[in-house]
């Protein structure tokens, strides 16, 4: 393995290496102070804390309902980082961190047993870890950043049981169990289209015969079967049947998730969260198909009749190339689910950028290495924009600029790094650390749940409930800062019968509903207003909300008042 210029000097490659990887990564461990957003993030943070709270770590609770939509094991990572690090931030986060982590061992097993070349399994591990689609999942933990590790392990243990020891495969098998009560049976889905379909591809049965089905798929049947169980006991035969159908094979066909259908929909959202090396892994396709379509012609019906490629290895393709082709039909269509073939996108594209960092002579290395460097060009350039674009930065921002610029000179020039790959890491995490600190921080000052949750805390100790007007059930961060659950108001008799209780109340209320207050309470109660507070859709931000010039615009505000009842109207109220 050699990423240095000076072969001779053998300490640098291991210390460079290492270095590099630590920049590559670092960007990741910043999130660890962020505060979590709506909706998907803080939803998993509340119902951690109200397992913690209850002590009931079979049935899953949303603001105090029945909650059926995701399997467990998530939960019980986010309740247990809970119980021992406490309802903070930082504990929140552990768990995604400690999956991504594992998974980019499972990316450099995979790599290095599918290749037989470390150094290009360290490659895919940067590619993995630089990749947008990576830092967005870490960045906003959603499901996908506890399955997505999973998948990559079966994978990862499909390879060690295929070249080291058949043992492995039991390890395999569990993981797609985990996976199953982490997401659904796509954990073990995919890891079908690519090992399943490699196997039939190449009619390798004496593989499959191997893989020890029998009894490791007890291993991957159980964990769902187990979990079936509380499942029923809440919602009779409906809870397996969403578990194992709905909220998975259902959203090709179930009707309750049909939308427009756009086939070009995954093949985009691949190309962004792939963006480190979307450029370089077109051109690598187009060359590759053009060569062999050249040399197979209609020729490659026959070969595969001859079964003439019986020992390629063909799981990294079907992971990746099939996987988007199936899923491009769903119903339903989510960003995130290209995340789980995304790490197939990284070995396939080491291949490349290996050969673009070692040959220095071939027409189409020179060309891809023109497409990385305009790509970290970009990279730097939304970097560098940053200041006069999206925000009034502080001091510190020079600073990281500064400390950037030291970090390339002395891996480029002490260590002599390898230009392109150096070029190539450098630049993306500079982008990225410089989002961590400053772009997520502007984006969640625009939802203030955390300083309102902390106020709550201490002006209304002992409440169960916050109330809220007009502002979304689904911003489930005022119910985790708050430490309590939220109750949006639609039935004044509610808000009634909290006042009799209590003389008075803490209430937050949306800008766009602040109007109807009056008559929604018939006139019945005084609002006292004392803090204003910026508001913004901050899972779905817009463009023009990282523009200066525009964001004034697109947001708006939520009122923290106390409210009580007007002079002789509670007597009236009874």
């Amino acid at each position: 393995m050699n990423f240095v210029r000076d072969e001779k000097n053998v300490p640098l490659v291991k210390y460079s290496t290492w270095f590099l990887l630590a920049i590559a990564i670092l960007p990741l461990f910043l999130t660890f102070p962020l505060d979590v957003i709506d909706i998907d993030s803080s939803q998993y943070a509340e119902i951690g804390r109200e397992m913690t709270d209850s002590g009931n770590w079979l049935f899953i609770r949303d603001n105090g309902r029945r909650y059926l939509d995701k399997p467990i094991l998530t939960f019980w990572k986010i309740s247990s980082s809970f119980t021992l690090f406490g309802q903070n931030n930082y504990a929140f986060r552990l768990p995604a961190i400690l999956m991504t982590l594992a998974s980019l061992w499972g990316i450099f097993t995979i790599t290095r047993l599918y290749s037989g070349n470390i150094k290009r399994a360290w490659i895919a591990v940067f590619l993995y870890a630089l990749s947008p689609g990576l830092y967005a999942m870490v960045v906003d933990p959603k499901i996908d950043v506890y399955v997505t590790p999973y998948i990559i392990l079966v994978f990862a243990f499909y390879y060690l049981g295929t070249k080291k020891n058949s043992a492995y495969y039991y390890a395999m098998y569990l993981a797609m169990g985990l996976g199953f009560i982490t997401k659904g049976p796509i954990a073990v889905v995919i890891p079908g289209i690519g090992i399943g379909g490699d196997i039939l591809f190449r009619r390798d049965w004496k593989r499959l015969l191997g893989m020890k089905i029998f009894p490791g798929g007890i291993l991957a049947i159980l964990p769902p079967l187990l979990w079936s169980i509380p499942l029923y006991s809440e919602f009779n035969t409906y809870g397996p049947y969403f578990f194992l159908w709905v909220q998975s094979f259902g959203r090709f066909y179930v009707k309750m998730y049909d939308q427009k259908f756009n086939p070009l929909f995954f093949y985009s959202n691949f190309s962004w969260a792939f963006g480190i090396f979307i450029l370089p892994l077109l051109l690598f396709i187009g060359t590759s198909l053009s060569k062999f379509f050249k040399e197979k012609g209609f020729g490659v019906f026959a070969s595969i009749r001859k079964n003439e490629w019986k020992e390629k290895d063909f799981v990294p393709a079907f992971w990746l190339f099939l996987f988007l082709f199936l899923i491009s039909f769903s119903k339903y269509q989510l960003p995130q689910y290209i995340y789980w073939c995304l790490p197939a996108g990284a070995v396939i594209g080491s291949g490349f950028l290996l050969k673009l960092v070692e040959d220095q002579t071939d027409t189409i290395s020179f060309w891809g290495r023109a497409l990385v460097y305009l790509t970290s060009f970009g990279f730097v350039s939304a970097g560098i924009l940053f200041p006069i674009l999206v925000l009034d930065v502080p001091v510190s921002y020079y600073i990281w600029v500064g400390i950037y610029i030291a970090l390339a000179a002395f891996l480029l020039l002490y260590f002599k790094l390898e230009v392109t790959l150096g070029t190539l890491v450098l630049s993306v995490s500079f982008f990225f650390t410089l989002v961590s600190l400053y772009a997520y921080p502007l984006l969640v000052s625009y939802q203030p749940s955390k300083e309102v949750g902390e106020i709550i805390q201490e002006a209304e100790p002992g409440k169960e409930k916050f109330l809220m007007f007009g502002v979304p059930a689904s911003k489930r961060s005022y119910a985790f800062y708050s430490k309590r659950l939220t109750r949006t108001l639609f039935d004044p008799e509610v808000l009634f019968e909290a006042l009799q209780k209590d003389e008075e109340r803490m209430i937050l209320i949306s800008e766009k509903y602040l109007p109807h207050f009056d008559e929604f309470t018939a006139n019945r109660i005084d609002l006292d207003i004392f803090a204003e507070y910026q508001s913004y859709k901050v899972a779905t931000p817009e463009l023009g909300f990282f523009l200066k010039a525009k964001r004034d615009s697109l947001t708006t505000k939520v009122y923290l008042g106390k409210i009580r009842f007007k002079p002789g109207k509670e007597i009236t109220g009874k």
